[in-house]
């Protein structure tokens, strides 16, 4: 099973929607707990797969402590939900200089729009959560549970964003431009034009901190310390989605540590060399279709492989397939058997 070093500090767990991110996140985070590290799985995805997968109630955005199997060795587990507005409002607090500073930005009715609404502003709490968490002692490792797909993409990006938007020549010149607050004013009215201007002018003030955390965040997730684990199902159409998740890392300088194969085997399936499979007198006149069946099962499972391999060769990275499962991984107990069947490819 894959292992990580004890430099690693920080996981992103990065892929498409739909194949087992979530729950590749919480299994992996529950296995370095058992070998007596403590880590927090921090989801920044807005469905709430987390809480199902740990098999607890919900999840909320302070860390909740999660219950181990009684096998481990001493370690801790925690799980948080990324909240979009607290974590916002918590990031205020932390760049401004006062209370004073920070409460006029968190009363300013644009900020209270973007912080609820906007779509980079959960990528740019997130990112900012990220910062806080891996330098936090209580946590030996940090495991992100990203969003599907683009927005995975987002959530990687968010530091350098926020930078950007904070330099560009619009933000200096609706705060410094006389025709653009009128064109404003027009459109929106005075209440508008001033709770627009106060908010870039306080954004502006808090740039500084937030340029300094961009690029300690984007150094940190390119060094040695972190590591990126792209998942992806097995099939010829999960692979081809994969190959554009790995080629947005690689064009970041991100290294990708591995890729899961989440459901890539079906464990009963590869027995063949064990012998031939006895049937129940019941089902003996089915026999001959059942082993069919498990011939055809068994086919799929090596067309599949090949082609998990050949990924795996082209990028140049190891691979792990995990196994169908036929029950829900809905507890530490389950999760922490099912990942412990993961074959290396």
């Amino acid at each position: 099973m894959i292992e990580l070093s004890e430099e690693c500090r920080l996981v992103f767990c990065v892929g498409v929607g739909g194949v087992g991110k979530t729950t590749l996140a919480a299994a992996l985070g529950l296995r370095v707990a058992l070998r007596g590290r403590s880590v927090l799985v921090l989801t920044a995805d807005p469905a709430r797969r987390l809480a199902d997968a740990l098999g607890v109630q919900g999840l909320r955005d302070a860390p909740s402590n999660i219950p181990l199997p009684p096998h481990g060795s001493g370690g801790k587990l925690h799980a948080l939900m990324l909240e979009t507005k607290a974590s916002a409002d918590a990031i205020i607090r932390r760049a401004a200089d006062d209370e004073t500073s920070a409460q006029r930005v968190l009363d300013n009715r644009i900020y209270q729009a973007f912080s609820n609404t906007l779509a980079r502003s959960h990528a740019y709490a997130a990112m900012e959560r990220v910062h806080e968490t891996v330098h936090d002692p209580l946590y030996d490792l940090v495991v992100v549970d990203t969003p599907p797909a683009q927005s995975s993409i987002e959530v990687l990006d968010a530091p350098d964003h926020l930078v950007e938007f904070l330099d560009q020549r619009v933000v200096r010149w609706v705060r410094g431009g006389a025709i653009t607050r009128r064109l404003l004013r027009m459109v929106g009215g005075d209440s508008l034009v001033t709770a627009l201007t106060e908010f870039l002018a306080e954004m502006a003030f808090l740039r500084e901190g937030f340029a300094d955390r961009a690029r300690e965040v984007r150094d940190l997730m390119r060094s040695s310390s972190t590591s990126f684990v792209l998942v992806s199902s097995g099939d010829s159409v999960g692979i081809e989605a994969a190959k554009s998740v790995a080629a947005e890392v690689a064009a970041r300088d991100f290294e990708l540590a591995c890729v899961m194969f989440n459901r890539a085997f079906i464990p009963a399936v590869g027995r063949r060399d064990r012998g031939r499979v006895t049937y129940p007198e019941s089902l003996a006149a089915l026999a001959p279709k059942l082993e069919q069946m498990r011939t055809l099962l068994a086919q799929e499972e090596e067309r599949r492989r090949s082609q998990i391999v050949a990924f795996c060769e082209e990028l140049g990275t190891t691979g792990w397939c995990l196994p169908e499962v036929t029950r829900p991984l809905g507890d530490p107990s389950t999760l922490s058997a099912w990942i412990e069947q993961a074959r290396a490819v």
